[in-house]
């Protein structure tokens, strides 16, 4: 004790020990800290990635909790929220709280977002985007590994898409411009309708056709400044959220400017689900003739579509379209063209107008009551935020441990890295445990002549980084000199037998320098001559031996060994001479015995080392099927969101902290040199 007894009661004694405690406390402060906030790093996510705090704030905050919930569901890309909600905002970290709207609005929009209509405008949302994997990526993943059997070839024809693993496997991505799927064929069709209709209507977003229209037409002309646009039209918005797809009541629909602006839209610039065609004999017959000014003859649509009509007077006009490839072309196509498709014929019949008639026929409510309320993007900004107040307590787990499924998921898919690394830390355990005690013990029981210059060779080695020897070490394997030191070392051991035989009289240095120049002549010279440069070297590359070799034997290790061996007292050795115990007796029964917490230390040592190691078997491992976990992180850090960056290191660092847990009794009484045994 640094403090007797008697003296702990003064109180000079008393402050004393304060001060050590407040000392010891604000240095385990100093250590959670930077921890805690690698841990809240962990879940977070652009929306809330600024926020330097050592918790997750949106376990108590529901504004940023909100904010989450609108990045993922708008799939982490912020012009889907700008189209959504016909806003502005900057960033996630800019959204506010919408206003509420009526009940039976906010009960009328839930109803009809689960109708069929609804889903068919609908995107389907946490699906990706700022290389997360949130729930609804994470279920489409397992949906396909079990529809095709864990058959990643079978997937990959029937998507038609190339991915290297089921990592690479995530939803289509539904655009937000004209076309809404880029499928290659049906069956990947087929395969996304059936799950987008599986999840909850709630995950589905609706783009806005007044926020489109501003967007994507008006500002493109006039800029971001309402001024602009007022100035050219002569009308008097005083916001964007004014300027309406279509003539609000109360607005000169003849205005020339908006107008135009609003055909351009539609033939140019809205989804081609959000436009109806009006069915005349007129529209029909301009259909028609525009058909055949594109293939010339009925064949020709026939061999492009697999149909069989018999003359272009049999095609009807379809009146919307379900964003089928082989029928966007040509309906587009006479869209556009204000020679063929008159302006009156084309209506915007999107997510608005179709909830509006949803509720007037199905809700039983008045046209006046639909026309009073909300516009479509607040109803679905309020109904948003309905969802997410709802199900928060489920968001704030989901958003907890999101990037930890992600994690796993990642090394979970690529299993051979967990067995490669389970094997890789057992041999360099086991290799370390049985090499370095076997040098040090030679060091301390012999007074070999070199053992100081032995020694300092081996410190010498902790001066240099090991990223110094990765080049020589790869060529050193991938051109690995095997038969040559088997040659070696057994026509040493040859020579050293024959001269033990045959001259006897030869002094012990004599005999083993002549059998080691016999050894270096047969391992250096030749065998390397008689077996040429290529069968003379076998390449090591993508083995166990790869990772084990280059670290068999630690200049620390043996240093900390060698230390340990000469704390142990020569009585025991000398009994056990009496005794007539051999050499390995004395090295197995009472050296190792005795050395178990060191050896403990030397486990830790070579487990960290083999487990943490990602640089060199990155380089010495080109095959993947060998991989370790360290490696697979790296490759997943370098693809992923920072935020599952630190839950990568949470995890990677969980068997090191167990190991240490579990064996921090044997640990700490090997890094003290023992005063008795």
């Amino acid at each position: 004790m640094i403090i007797s007894p008697a003296s702990s009661s003064n109180i000079k004694t008393r402050i004393a020990y304060a001060v050590i405690f407040i000392l010891l406390i604000i240095g385990s402060i100093t250590m959670i800290y930077p921890f805690l906030l690698m841990l809240s790093g962990s879940v977070k996510s652009e929306a809330d990635s600024m926020l330097i705090t050592p918790y997750p704030e949106f376990w108590f905050n529901d504004t940023i909790l909100f904010q989450k919930y609108m990045e993922s569901k708008h799939n982490a890309y912020i012009e889907n929220y700008r189209l959504a909600w016909n806003d502005s905002a900057a960033s996630w970290r800019r959204i506010e709280i919408p206003e509420p709207v009526d009940e039976d609005v906010l009960t009328d929009f839930k109803a009809w977002r689960e109708t069929d209509a609804a889903r068919n405008l609908g995107i389907l949302g946490h699906t990706g985007g700022a290389r997360l994997l949130p729930v609804n990526a994470r279920l489409w993943r397992k949906e396909m590994e079990e529809l095709y059997g864990g058959n990643l070839d079978a997937y990959c024809t029937a998507s038609g898409t190339i991915v290297a693993d089921w990592t690479g496997v995530a939803p289509p991505v539904e655009n937000i411009g004209r076309y809404r799927f880029p499928f290659q064929n049906s069956t990947a069709r087929e395969n996304y309708l059936k799950f987008k209709k599986s999840r909850p209507a709630r995950d589905l977003f609706f783009l806005d056709s007044d926020a489109m229209f501003t967007a994507n037409t008006v500002k493109k002309k006039y800029g971001d400044k309402i001024e602009n646009l007022n100035k050219a039209a002569g009308t008097n918005y005083s916001g964007w959220r004014q300027v309406k797809a279509v003539p609000a009541a109360g607005e000169d629909p003849s205005n020339p400017v908006m107008a135009s602006l609003r055909e351009d839209f539609l033939r140019s610039t809205a989804p081609l689900q959000y436009l109806r065609l009006e069915i005349t004999p007129e529209s029909e017959a301009a259909y028609r003739e525009s058909l055949r000014r594109r293939h010339g003859v009925i064949r020709a649509y026939n061999a492009m579509h697999r149909t069989d009509y018999a003359s272009f007077d049999s095609i009807r006009l379809p009146e919307r379209l379900d964003d089928d490839p082989s029928q966007r072309v040509e309906w587009e196509e006479f869209v556009r063209d204000k020679n063929s498709c008159r302006r009156e014929w084309i209506t915007l019949y999107g997510p608005a107008e179709l909830f509006r008639e949803y509720r007037i026929q199905e809700c039983g409510r008045t046209a006046a009551q639909a026309d009073d309320a909300p516009d479509f993007a607040s109803i679905a900004a309020a109904a948003d935020l309905d969802d997410c107040m709802t199900g928060r307590k489920a968001l704030r787990k989901e958003f907890t441990v999101r990037n930890y499924i992600h994690v796993l998921d990642y090394i979970g898919k690529h299993g051979n890295g967990i067995v490669n690394t389970l094997i890789y830390c057992f041999l360099a355990i086991v290799t370390a445990i049985i090499v370095n005690p076997l040098a040090a013990y030679a060091l301390s029981r012999f007074n070999l002549p070199g053992t100081y210059q032995i020694l300092l060779f081996c410190m010498a080695t902790m001066a240099f980084p090991g990223e110094v020897s990765m080049i020589p070490s790869f060529i050193l394997l991938k051109r690995f000199p095997l038969w040559p030191l088997a040659g070696a070392g057994i026509s040493m051991i040859v020579s050293y037998m024959l001269l033990v035989k045959y001259a006897p009289k030869l002094k012990e240095k004599h005999r083993t320098l002549i059998s080691a120049l016999v050894s270096v002549v047969v391992g250096a010279i030749a065998l390397p001559l008689a077996l040429g440069p290529e069968r003379s070297t076998v390449s090591l590359l993508n083995t166990f031996a790869a990772l084990i070799l280059p670290g068999a034997a630690n200049g620390y290790f043996i240093f900390l060994l060698k230390g340990f061996f000469d704390s142990m007292p020569k009585e025991l050795y000398e009994a056990a001479e009496l005794d007539g115990a051999s050499e390995w007796t004395k090295f197995w029964t009472l050296t190792i015995s005795l050395s178990k917490p060191i050896l403990a230390v030397i486990a830790l040592g070579a487990f960290t080392g083999a487990y943490s190691a990602f640089m060199m078997a990155l380089i010495i491992i080109p095959d993947q099927d060998m991989w370790t976990i360290m490696v697979w992180i790296f490759q997943l850090q370098s693809q992923s969101h920072g935020a599952v960056v630190y839950a990568s290191l949470v995890i990677a660092a969980i068997p090191t902290f167990l190991v240490f847990a579990f064996c921090q009794n044997l640990i700490i009484r090997g890094i003290v040199v023992p005063t008795e045994k």
